[in-house]
């Protein structure tokens, strides 16, 4: 535990101290998180962790949504409003509050269910290549990664543990921070099917498309149209459904017309390279996980893939949890786990970099 606790203070300081370099070598975006006056006087080693999306969750939580802002699933917002309605703190410290409970309950959970069937020494090195992961800094972020792997990883283990109902909760809620999450419902129809088929622990199975369904009612009753997510989506080119193969084709468009230079480049380059990881791992390690694991680990990738870009998904490996814990297995023994770990982390602090001047990176 202790040892545990010195690995991730030592992360967020090297995260920080990346952060800190960074104006002397990358010039700043307007992406910041002290733009709309969110960063409430704070330094930039604080507010820059709300950079990019973190900006609209707060603005979300503080004015309600605006314009293109329905893309937004509400549960994280709603979280940062009643935290700094009820503490009177600033939005910008609710959020990060918010985030780092979340994170803390995440990495207990994570733990305590691997812990079901790998020993203590294997569960802790699937953390370590999590925070570990080139994008693993999101996890502390104002956005709603640590909020969305608490509530599904929890409903997970409550599943595993015989607590349909309390699963059938946090799979509503973790559905309600994020699109993908729907990704749960047929997983844990996997994990019913595979167990005793009571039906009484069926019910609590459809409480997850049940909360994606009831955000576009909320849509249509108060906004006056449902189709405002899609609507929204289309800023980021992700408002049609398209094969993945075609989406890949268009990354193939990118590699050829754009300069390597460019951080456009880099960037669809890392998106285009989590995919073909993902892909890879998931195939490789069908049989290193419970089926059920697999069946949402496949579709929460799957799902993003077919709205035309491979936009966030080195974020969304994290997200997808099962694709971390196969490549943990599968580097277990390789003798070059150690100088892997290090390229992800040495890619990190550069990503965290970019991250913290305003860049889009996942």
């Amino acid at each position: 535990m202790k040892k545990m606790v010195l690995i991730l203070a030592l992360w967020i300081i090297s995260l920080l101290i990346s952060a800190s370099i960074a104006p002397k070598f990358i010039q700043e975006t307007l992406f910041i998180g002290n733009r709309n006056n969110f960063g409430e006087g704070f330094p930039r080693l604080v507010w820059m962790w709300a950079n990019l999306d973190g900006n609209h969750y707060l603005s979300i939580a503080r004015n309600g949504y605006y314009e293109f802002e329905n893309g937004f699933f509400p549960l994280y917002p709603l979280a940062i409003r009643a935290v700094a309605n009820l503490s009177g703190l600033p939005f910008l410290l609710s959020g990060l509050l918010v985030t780092y409970i979340s994170f803390i309950l995440f990495l207990k959970l994570l733990h305590n269910i691997l812990r079901l069937d790998f020993t203590d020494q294997a569960s802790n090195q699937v953390i370590l290549w999590i925070i570990g992961f080139p994008v693993a800094f999101y996890l502390i972020a104002v956005y709603n990664d640590a909020l969305y792997l608490f509530l599904t990883v929890g409903c997970f283990y409550a599943v595993r543990k015989n607590k349909w109902w309390l699963g059938g909760v946090l799979g509503w809620l973790a559905a309600f921070a994020r699109f993908p999450g729907i990704a749960i419902f047929p997983a844990l129809l996997v994990e019913w099917w595979n167990g005793k088929r009571r039906i009484r622990d069926l019910i609590p199975v459809f409480f997850i498309p049940l909360s994606t369904l009831s955000y576009f009612i909320y849509l249509h009753i108060w906004e006056g149209n449902w189709n405002l997510f899609v609507t929204s989506m289309s800023v980021w080119r992700q408002d049609r459904f398209v094969l993945p193969i075609q989406t890949a084709y268009r990354y193939f468009k990118i590699f050829t017309t754009v300069a390597p230079t460019s951080l456009m480049y880099l960037v669809a380059l890392a998106e285009f390279s989590a995919v073909v990881f993902a892909i890879a791992v998931l195939i490789k390690g069908f049989k290193l996980v419970r089926l059920s694991y697999w069946v949402y680990a496949a579709f929460y990738l799957l799902i993003p893939m077919s709205g035309g870009t491979f936009q966030g998904e080195p974020r969304y490996i994290i997200h997808a949890f099962p694709v971390i814990l196969i490549f943990s297995q599968l580097m277990a023994k390789n003798r070059w786990r150690y100088l892997v770990m290090g390229v992800f982390f040495a890619l990190q602090l550069v990503f965290m970099a970019y991250f913290s001047r305003g860049y889009f990176i996942s």
